[in-house]
């Protein structure tokens, strides 16, 4: 609804200043803003510098077909050919109605001088300055309460995941909805790392991308719990090992919430290396390839910790206290 109405206002500003300033075809001041107003202020002001420069091409190209014949359905459809391959060749194919446009205004009145081409390149001011001051205005705490309503919405997912492999450890259930439970997981998160960006690019801060490292990092782990996962199907008989590793990994459940470093999971994962080193050795071939996978699974979940670690230690230390973090044993 804010972007709706940032259009609608705006578009009608465009139209009312061009028209204050008796500019010709005012409402197509109008249309370069709507064109404009784009959902984030990095994609406007990247669009706002391609949008002048392809006016000045598209000046060029229309001075140079246009006197070419008389006919102005001819000329410019001729002149549209030129203008496509230039947007193609520029990768600026956001900026070929606006372009288009402005060919239009040209092509119908044939006024190639001073004054018209002055013109147009007010029109182009106008909108897209009005589409930049509209695009300022923003609902930031709304964003960031949504991201913040999602943050926790993953970590929930996540202890539940956490603790249905738990379950599949101890239990060894036939049915199991853990692979569902990660398809929508995966797909949430494709929508947040989305929404994350959206919401950075609208601050303008490189700060802000926070957010997009904390599900991209929520991303990498969950493909670690689909291969430990999918590892611990190819064990027939659990060996008396799996235990401690399923404690451990509801463990790694209760401290998905924890803005701490993971020091003590860290230490506890080595622990249980240490453990599985000292046990007898392997009484058949079954016991071996199990005990094998378990040691594939905590390889596993040293990656799913280092993760978590990683993330906390790249942030900027001034976003440590935001974003909730313990600003503790840094390394």
């Amino acid at each position: 609804m804010l972007l709706s109405l940032r259009i609608g206002l705006g578009s009608a500003a465009a139209i009312f200043l061009a028209d204050f300033l008796h500019l010709e075809s005012a409402a197509a001041a109008g249309t370069i803003t709507l064109l404009t107003l784009l959902t984030t202020r990095v994609q406007t002001i990247r669009l706002i510098i391609n949008r002048f420069l392809t006016f000045a091409g598209t000046i060029a190209l229309c001075l140079v077909i246009l006197p070419l014949w008389e006919s102005q359905l001819f000329s410019f459809a001729v002149l549209l050919v030129f203008i496509v391959a230039m947007c193609e060749l520029c990768h600026v194919q956001n900026t070929l109605s606006v372009n288009a446009l402005i060919a239009m205004h040209l092509a119908i009145t044939h006024g190639f001088t001073g004054p018209m081409i002055v013109n147009e390149f007010c029109l182009l001011c106008i909108g897209v300055v009005i589409a930049y001051i509209m695009n300022m205005f923003q609902d930031y705490k709304g964003m960031e309460r949504d991201l913040e309503a999602k943050v926790q919405q993953t970590e929930e997912a996540f202890t539940r995941l956490l603790l249905e492999v738990v379950r599949y450890i101890e239990e060894r259930p036939e049915n199991t909805e853990i692979w569902e439970e990660m398809g929508r997981l995966e797909s949430d998160l494709f929508d947040f790392v989305n929404d994350a960006r959206h919401y950075q690019e609208n601050r303008l801060h490189t700060r802000e991308g926070v957010y997009v490292q904390y599900f991209q990092m929520r991303e990498q782990q969950l493909s670690v719990v689909h291969a430990l996962h999918y590892q611990l199907r190819h064990i027939r008989t659990m060996p008396d090992q799996s235990v401690i590793i399923g404690e451990f990994i509801r463990e790694l459940a209760v401290a998905v919430p924890s803005r701490s470093l993971p020091e003590d999971q860290k230490r506890m994962l080595e622990e249980i290396f240490r453990h599985m080193s000292r046990q007898p050795l392997p009484a058949s071939r079954e016991e071996f390839e199990s005990r094998a996978i378990l040691y594939h699974v905590l390889y596993d979940l040293e990656s799913y910790i280092k993760y978590k670690q990683d993330f906390i230690s790249e942030l900027p230390p001034e976003y440590l206290h935001r974003f909730g973090i313990v600003d503790r044993i840094r390394t």
